[in-house]
């Protein structure tokens, strides 16, 4: 059987997708993931090929036995689900990733994710159960390559300081003071910044290196010792390569279905006790506030 798997955009939504790709091809299916950008990473995935969204969408299509399509509202992934729905409604599941108990929402039954646990286990779960596989795996898939060229570094402490949307960032203040009182506990902290993303950043001289592809960046995390960042796709990649990961999150709901849940890891949001009414929603808008750097590094100290 001849499988497509289209994931949602963002970098964790494809690495996560891979979860059901690899277990497709663990039951011995042929599978050809679909994402904007993740072939970058097809020397750490061999057996899972990797492509770019098709132009011609129908043709494509067509060669498909079956269709898996994680539904996303952007205007990409909704021309897909309009000629899956209109041609190919027959040989598509259509599973909707939702950090929400409430099944109220298009395509829930199809995959009947639990907002209350990681999309990391809902999907092992919706392979094991709904697919029935006899094989079934947590793992993406993720291999170290040959030739990858470490500098392994067990005091190296990566920062990763932003993410797809300001209002899910901690804050530049925060990073670099985090960065400061990491480096005079004797760690070596490291900004994960892209270049263009440094020009609106003080460093001070402070390590922020620039690599010239994913595939460069995923080498230089798997030698380090802990990711602490956003809830962003770089937490999700240093997880499923063993890294434990420390997520700063503004709601514990959406840190619940979120996180990174391939190896050990923490989550720190706001205080439930912090109003979060509506029309002043002060937990959400100034969820920053409430973590500390004093926090964060307590929560350090104890993974």
């Amino acid at each position: 059987m001849h499988c497509a798997v289209f994931s949602c955009l963002g970098l964790g939504d494809g690495l996560i997708s891979l979860v059901l790709s690899n277990n497709l091809h663990l039951n011995g299916a042929s599978v050809t993931t679909f994402h904007p950008f993740l072939s970058s990473l097809q020397p750490w995935f061999p057996h899972l090929p990797l492509s770019s969204f098709p132009d011609e969408i129908e043709l494509t299509l067509e060669k498909f036995d079956q269709i898996f399509l994680f539904f996303e509202k952007s205007p990409q992934m909704q021309s897909l689900l309009k000629v899956c729905l209109e041609k190919y409604r027959h040989k598509t599941v259509i599973l909707n990733p939702i950090a929400t108990a409430n099944r109220d929402y298009p395509y829930w039954e199809e995959g009947k994710f639990n907002g209350e646990r990681p999309f990391v286990d809902n999907l092992y779960t919706f392979c094991k159960e709904t697919l029935r596989f006899a094989v079934a795996t947590k793992s993406n898939g993720i291999i170290l390559p040959e030739g990858i060229s470490l500098n392994p570094n067990p005091r190296r402490i990566l920062l990763h300081p932003t993410s797809s949307r300001e209002g899910k960032n901690w804050g530049q203040k925060r990073y670099l003071t985090l960065y400061d009182k990491l480096e005079t506990r004797g760690f070596t902290p490291t900004l994960l910044l892209t270049k263009e993303e440094q020009l609106g950043w003080n460093l001070e001289g402070k390590c922020s290196p620039v690599f010239n592809s994913l595939s460069e960046l995923a080498g230089y995390i798997y030698g380090s010792r802990l990711l602490i960042g956003n809830d962003s796709g770089l937490g999700h990649l240093a997880s499923c390569l063993g890294m434990p990961t420390l997520t700063l999150c503004r709601s514990a709901q959406n840190a619940k279905f979120w996180r990174p849940a391939w190896t050990q890891g923490a989550v720190l949001t706001p205080s439930p006790w912090i109003p979060n009414l509506k029309g002043l929603r002060l937990r959400d808008k100034h969820w920053q506030k409430w973590i500390s750097v004093k926090r964060v590094l307590r929560q350090l100290a104890e993974i």
